[in-house]
């Protein structure tokens, strides 16, 4: 039982993640390519790391330290980067 529940947490996460970076892709500005990955990863990746658990490969304590992680993490880099770009003056493609 608790590997079907492993895959119902594992196909959205994979999913999550394809197509977020399918978006980000074709995704016209840089700002836009940063948020589709951003929301994409961060959602996939959680769901990945729940399944992770329901496989047995994670304890509680590990899994609530990675979600934890990726809610912190995913969104601080993407600030930076797309405040480094709005610093710089760079151009949009």
């Amino acid at each position: 039982m608790t590997r079907i529940v492993g895959y119902l947490f594992l196909i959205p996460g994979l999913f999550f993640v394809f197509a977020g970076t399918l978006r980000a892709i074709l995704a016209h500005t840089i700002i836009g390519t940063l948020h589709f990955l951003t929301v994409a990863d961060t959602v996939g990746l959680i769901f990945i790391v729940i399944s992770a658990s329901f496989f047995g490969l994670l304890t509680i304590i590990e899994m609530l330290a990675f979600i934890v992680a990726l809610m912190v993490t995913g969104p601080l880099v993407t600030h930076v980067i797309a405040r480094a770009f709005i610093n710089s003056g760079g151009k949009e493609r």
